[in-house]
């Protein structure tokens, strides 16, 4: 085995399953941290063939101590993690009411640059470790209909470049994915009608960034 620990949050997203898919039999140990446990074994069938393997945390995103205390709690073998958590909001309704405005930098900003940097203190220090975080083509430039989401994902791209500076020295790789459309759940229902060439599958995505890893590359 290559890996010990690895971290995906945001285990039920169909980006999630399909990296899970490709390095189950690469690690130690799969550790996910989801909303729903039952939902997750339900869409990845797998499950039994690897329950040995996966340890699976049901908690909220928006609950940075319960995540925070699970953390904590985590041995320190921990060689990668996934993020592929977030929610994009309503910028409209986020724009008029304060509370869902700071709801949204909570889970798409604070909580997760929170999290991870906690993660990175338990991290092997050598040229296998690495943490990958999703941003989006909106962290790029801000966008009015995404005006709360693009503005935390903007900040995440920044967070993730100077983490990967810091860790530069501990052999730690960090790499940032600014994907497009994929086809998941929470782009089907946005209903855009966008060109298949400009659509990747969750499959072909996981693939990508797999690979895109393997070459270290930071973007």
């Amino acid at each position: 085995m290559k890996f010990k620990n690895i971290i995906f949050y945001g285990g039920t997203s169909e980006i999630s399953l399909n990296l899970i898919k490709l390095y189950v039999n690469e690690a130690e140990k799969i550790i996910i941290f989801c909303r729903n446990s039952n939902k997750f074994k339900e869409i990845y069938p797998e499950y039994k063939d690897y329950e040995n393997k996966m340890q699976i945390y049901e908690v909220c995103l928006e609950d940075l101590d319960k995540n925070l205390e699970i953390v904590n709690k985590i041995d320190e073998n921990i060689s990668g993690i996934f993020w592929i958590s977030g929610s994009t909001g309503n910028a409209e309704d986020e724009y008029n009411n304060i509370i869902k405005a700071k709801k949204n930098l909570k889970i798409n900003l604070i909580h997760p640059i929170i999290i991870i940097n906690e993660i990175t203190k338990k991290m092997i220090k050598d040229s296998n470790s690495f943490i990958v975080a999703l941003s989006s083509v909106a962290g790029v430039k801000g966008r009015k209909k995404q005006l709360f989401y693009s503005t935390a994902k903007s900040g995440l791209i920044s967070y993730l470049s100077g983490l990967r500076q810091k860790l530069h020295i501990d052999k730690i790789h960090v790499m940032t994915v600014i994907p497009g459309y994929i086809n998941t759940e929470p782009f089907r229902k946005m209903n855009l009608n966008a060109p298949n060439f400009l659509v990747t599958e969750p499959e072909k995505a996981a693939f990508i960034i797999k690979k895109s890893l393997i070459k270290k590359k930071e973007i």
